[in-house]
């Protein structure tokens, strides 16, 4: 049901900006009736004798254009509806092109394949849709999907305060005692009114949109009624939103240009613009003025997707199980490209922010003192491994759930099926129409 409502989103789209199309068709003919009755001569003659002069009086009601206030409302309420007037157009342009073809068919009395397939193409075409709903879909909303609501929402917002400035210009405008001047002037204002509640529910429709991106929930989790996850728990990300995804040519979406200088510790932005090349912090011994009690660390654990979504309700669970290198705990990298090879579970990786507390550094001589203990739980919260080769290769292990402050998460391909079902990794893509 969720899928099926998220895949109809351009249509539900198209269908609340042709309603706004049908109520401005409406406003349009309202504005420009100009009836006899907006100009209409009142000659009274009273003819008592053949010798006496015929008195003629006019009275002149001033034309609904000429009132300013109206015709101040209905520029606004014109600005308002750009995206119904776009589609205003597409549709008569489609409208033209039935015609056409009709026209062509009547004439020729050959019908041509070739122009239903370019009119199916026009019409499926995902650019066009997009222009005509003012749904900008630049690359670089692909990885922010909270940047592309927040230029809809406000686009959206000045939309309404505009509509309903129309509506007060209309309902408040001066009428000079004429009936049907207000009359009209009551009819604009009542069908500016019920085209209100359109963009309010378009408004709705983009936050559900940025909710199923920003507050991404995997296909593995299996909780649809009742999820309840921990303050920690940030969100899932997508994995097509992932590092490895960045577009080194397409403006805004290519991977952080800072790379291991980058001093951003959001974890989104780590886990989107950095996902395999994370070194925003040096290792544990390089970091400056460190404190026990607030110095924080990046940390990347992997295990498979029904622990991730487990720990996501109910927290981290450290490791008990022989052999553990570091000692009894819980487990981070300092690199998310080898917590591949240091767990025991694939399926997920979480990149979560950690309070290092006490901290022990060691090196290959000294594992045998830490190993398949908790021992040194008593004097450090931390145990830091320094790898002799490669420093992206260190790991750590934390005694306590309770230094993991926040996290998020993404669960890899082969076990989340809702990208693909939702079409999220296509969203951006361009489509062809293919002819059969």
């Amino acid at each position: 049901m969720c899928r099926c409502f998220y895949n109809s989103l351009p249509i539900l789209h198209g269908l609340l900006a042709v309603y706004e199309v049908i109520c401005g068709i409406i406003r349009l003919a309202i504005f420009f009736n100009n009836n006899n009755s907006n100009k209409s001569p009142n000659s009274n003659w009273n003819p008592a004798s053949n010798n006496q002069t015929t008195m003629i009086t006019i009275t002149v009601v001033p034309q609904l254009p000429e009132v300013p206030q109206i015709l101040a409302g209905f520029i606004i309420d014109w600005i308002s509806s750009l995206i119904p007037t776009m589609m205003g157009l597409f549709i008569a342009f489609i409208f033209l092109w039935l015609g056409y073809r009709l026209l062509r068919l009547c004439r020729t009395g050959h019908h041509q394949p070739r122009t239903n397939c370019h009119l199916r193409y026009l019409i499926a075409n995902k650019p066009i849709q997009r222009f005509l709903l003012f749904n900008c879909n630049c690359p670089c909303y692909i990885a922010r999907p909270k940047w592309r609501f927040l230029v809809r929402f406000l686009f959206i917002t000045i939309s309404i305060g505009l509509r309903l400035l129309a509506i007060i210009l209309y309902a408040t405008a001066p009428t000079y005692n004429n009936q049907e001047l207000f009359n009209q002037t009551q009819k604009l204002s009542w069908i500016c009114a019920i085209t209100f509640p359109s963009p309010i529910l378009t408004l709705l429709l983009d936050y559900y949109h940025y909710r199923v991106w920003w507050y991404y929930v995997p296909s593995c989790d299996q909780n649809p009624f009742c999820r309840r996850y921990l303050k920690k728990h940030r969100r899932f990300i997508p994995y097509h939103l992932m590092g490895e995804n960045r577009n080194e040519i397409q403006l805004w979406n290519e991977p952080c240009e800072l790379q291991q200088h980058c001093l951003d510790r959001t974890l989104e932005h780590i886990m989107i613009f950095h996902f395999n090349t994370h070194t925003p912090t040096p290792r544990w011994s390089d970091v400056p003025n460190k404190d026990p009690l607030t110095t924080t660390y990046i940390g990347f654990h992997r295990t498979n997707a029904v622990a991730a979504v487990s720990i996501a309700y109910t927290d981290f669970n450290p490791s008990r199980t022989i052999p553990q290198m570091l000692g009894f705990g819980i487990y981070f990298a300092r690199s998310s490209y080898h917590t591949q090879f240091k767990a025991r579970r694939d399926g997920a990786v979480i990149c979560a922010e950690i309070l290092m507390g006490r901290v022990l550094e060691i090196e290959n001589n000294e594992l045998d003192n830490v190993s398949n203990t908790d021992a040194w739980h008593q004097t450090f919260d931390t145990i830091y491994y320094r790898h002799p080769t490669e420093p992206l290769r260190d790991e750590f292990c934390v005694r306590s759930n309770e230094q993991i402050l926040k996290w998020v998460m993404y669960i890899e391909r082969p076990f989340d099926t809702k990208v693909e079902l939702y079409g999220l990794n296509t969203e951006f893509a361009d489509t062809q129409c293919q002819c059969i």
